[in-house]
């Protein structure tokens, strides 16, 4: 399940630059995100945010990835991240999970959530 990572990965380059058309094409309608606070985050107001957001140059790091197939066409998907400065700092450290649908022959994240965690040894 390649495809699952590969999306994640561009999702993670997708909230930097504010392209939207990736976010409709990979987010469920129904998305759900928790944020760090436990404030919850849905699919049309990540798309109303992201007209306001601005650019930025940090990245995404992410390791250790982990897919475990809870039903027919429902995936989790377990990792770890960091947030990499453009100075080379990495800081941020989050274990991460997603929660990625079937439907239609195209795989859509329902749902996400990110808590803070130590920092961990940063495979490159």
């Amino acid at each position: 399940m390649n495809l699952i990572i590969e999306q994640e990965k561009a999702l993670h380059k997708v909230w930097f630059s504010s392209d939207k058309a990736t976010v409709e094409r990979l987010l469920h309608p129904e998305f759900n995100e928790v944020d760090e606070s436990g404030r919850s985050h849905f699919f049309n107001e990540i798309l109303t945010h992201m007209d306001k957001a601005k650019h930025s140059e940090d990245k995404l790091h992410s390791q250790d990835f982990e897919l475990i197939n809870l039903q027919s066409r429902t995936m989790l998907l377990l990792y770890k991240s960091a947030l990499l400065k453009p100075n080379g700092e990495y800081c941020a450290y989050a274990k991460r999970s997603s929660i990625w649908i079937e439907s239609d022959g195209h795989w859509k994240m329902k749902y996400h959530q990110g808590t803070h965690c130590e920092a961990f040894n940063i495979i490159k």
